[in-house]
């Protein structure tokens, strides 16, 4: 039956009533609605509104509906067994230019929250596996992504970031407008006979969803995103990062960027490499649900404080229309091939964004921090995120990036032949599989393609 609303609260699976969640002015059939997925709105606190889907929160609800499970049966879901990597996929220079090139120069790689990019004309810039980008934000509102790159003679147009109306070369003057078009050559009369519309700035495909921004750093691939984001990305939108704000922004060098990305991947090391800064008594077990190449975990074991408010045992005794939406983005996202994002209450609700990015060399990579907070922030939230983030930043820089340069020395000697996974640590097993399955794929086939043959879940 059709039905003509104002507003009507959404229905899901078992018809419950989903708390927060409405259609507003709408005319669907409720039945069609499920099966095509009309998106949803979510209201969150600060008032704001997130376009979902009925399909991604069901996603969201039936992974913390077993997450809640396995935490009252105290069951830890693990590996079938100890996985083996050849100790030269981290020192290997000829894996690290097809990584470069078949992962960093053919995925989608997340490079920015919208709100870094806040209004037109904001600016940034990054370097990622020996690309130079320029990321800015139109005249129109759309985020695109360039080759920072004057098409003269391969000057970069930008640095660091900012807000700009247009972007002048520093070397001979040509200047491009936000959308990448050449809008200017210095000495025009005496330079030749040139069309302005062939040397625009080189483009890149973007797409922008659930508050994020995405490029694919190859100006010819054709601009798919969907089959690689998929609904783990759409699961993201429940945050509504478009709404927040940014914070500030820490870089930390470190060894190769899969020995520095293994450390997020799991909870092992927690109470013995951090035992000065998080303490021996923090738990080191994780759950882990995956999603194609990406991947949630979150704590178990020992339980986290209910006073947490998106901790599991907020939602303990409520029936599903009473639950709280932060619990359901608890713990660590992953984002294949290098991005994590870590939920805080320290200075108000925020995250910390943390992107991995190839070195110079085989031996080296870039951390980039990025604290964003969902609300505007006082003087007294505004110190404790500088604290928070200080804090983070500290754990990495002088915890976890000694830690691998040091495993970097140790398998640079070629003595060591392998490392191996537990089976408490399928999340490094599952990403090294997707690294293996990334390379071993025509890097002309569509992304389509690669996520239809994927590998198996440890």
């Amino acid at each position: 039956m059709t039905m003509a609303v104002t507003t009507l609260l959404m229905i899901l699976g078992g018809r419950e009533r989903v708390r927060r969640f409405i259609y507003i002015n709408v005319i669907f059939n409720i039945d069609s609605a499920l099966r095509h997925s009309i998106k949803l709105k979510a209201i969150g606190r600060s008032g704001e509104i997130t376009l979902m889907k009925p399909a991604t929160m069901q996603q969201l609800y039936a992974d913390t509906q077993e997450m809640l499970s396995l935490q009252e049966t105290g069951i830890v879901r693990q590996a079938r067994q100890v996985a083996m990597l050849d100790a030269s996929q981290y020192t290997d220079e000829a894996q690290f230019a097809a990584e470069q090139k078949g992962i960093f120069q053919r995925l989608p790689l997340m490079l920015s929250a919208s709100c870094e990019l806040s209004e037109p004309g904001s600016y940034k810039t990054m370097d990622i596996a020996g690309v130079p980008v320029l990321l800015v934000r139109s005249k129109d509102g759309v985020a695109r992504a360039f080759l920072n790159s004057c098409t003269h003679r391969a000057s970069p147009v930008a640095k660091g970031c900012g807000k700009a109306a247009r972007f002048t070369c520093p070397y001979h003057g040509w200047t491009f407008g936000r959308e990448g078009n050449l809008i200017g050559i210095a000495s025009r009369e005496n330079y030749g006979d040139i069309d302005p519309e062939d040397h625009g700035l080189i483009c890149f495909p973007v797409h922008e969803q659930s508050g994020l921004i995405w490029a694919i750093l190859d100006p010819d691939a054709p601009a798919d995103f969907s089959a690689f984001l998929g609904k783990f990305t759409e699961m993201l939108g429940g945050f509504g990062f478009e709404n927040w704000h940014f914070g500030q922004r820490t870089t930390l060098e470190g060894a190769n960027w899969k020995l520095a990305f293994d450390a997020h991947l799991e909870f092992y090391h927690l109470p013995v490499l951090h035992r000065e800064t998080f303490g021996t008594e923090i738990g080191n077990a994780a759950q882990y649900q995956y999603h194609g190449p990406h991947f949630r975990l979150r704590h178990v074991g020992k339980r986290s404080e209910s006073s947490v408010p998106d901790s599991l045992s907020v939602l303990e005794g409520l029936s599903r229309e009473d639950w709280p939406m932060e619990p359901l983005f608890s713990g660590e996202w992953i984002l294949f091939p290098n991005v994590s994002i870590n939920s805080f209450f320290q200075g108000g609700r925020g995250v910390i964004i943390s992107q991995i990015f190839p070195g110079n060399t085989v031996g080296e990579s870039v951390t980039i921090q990025t604290y964003l907070h969902e609300n505007p922030q006082n003087d007294k939230d505004r110190t404790a995120g500088a604290e928070l983030t200080a804090f983070i930043a500290h754990v990495v820089r002088d915890e976890d990036l000694p830690m691998s340069r040091d495993q970097q020395h140790v398998l640079s000697s070629g003595l060591q032949k392998s490392v191996q996974f537990g089976c408490n640590e399928g999340g490094l097993q599952h990403f090294h599989r997707w690294v293996k399955h990334c390379l071993s794929m025509d890097e002309k086939q569509p992304l389509a393609d690669l996520m239809a043959a994927a590998p198996d879940i440890p």
